[in-house]
Parts: C-alpha cells; structure tokens; sequence
C-alpha cells in the first residue's frame, strides 16, 4: 500500500486523523496568506511562526497516525 492510499483510509476511517490533516491545510493557507502582506510587522512575523508551529504540531501527528498504520499493515504480514 502506497502512503498516498493510506492516508486516503485514513482520511476516510479515522476521524482524529481527517482533523488534523483539515488543520495542517487550513493553517497553511493562512500562513501563506499572511506571508504575502507587505510591510512585514514583527507582531505578523510572531504570528506566522506560531502558525508553523501549530501546523507542524499537526503535521507530527499526521505522520505518528501513518507511521502506526504502516507498522500494523507489516505485523499482518
């Protein structure tokens, strides 16, 4: 099973999983949002690096979901 099928099942079967990646993908549209604005403040700059902490929180825990998945499918086997 490919990663981009697992995270399909996932996606489709595991609720906390499905939140997470919805976070990561909304988070990363504010921050490129927020990037693009001119002058740079450094209350925007705070922001944004809170907002690619929050997203690599989600991002860590996406990959943790994978990762146990991967390791079940090899124990079946």
């Amino acid at each position: 099973m490919t990663r981009e099928e697992i995270i399909e099942k996932l996606l489709k079967e595991d609720k906390d999983f499905a939140y997470h990646y919805e976070k990561h993908r909304d988070l990363d549209k504010e921050i490129a949002k927020l990037e693009k604005h001119h002058p740079m403040t450094h209350e925007l700059e705070m922001e944004i690096e809170k907002l690619k902490k929050e997203k690599l929180y989600h991002k860590d825990m996406m990959e943790k979901k994978i990762a146990e998945f991967q390791k079940n499918l090899q124990s079946k086997a």
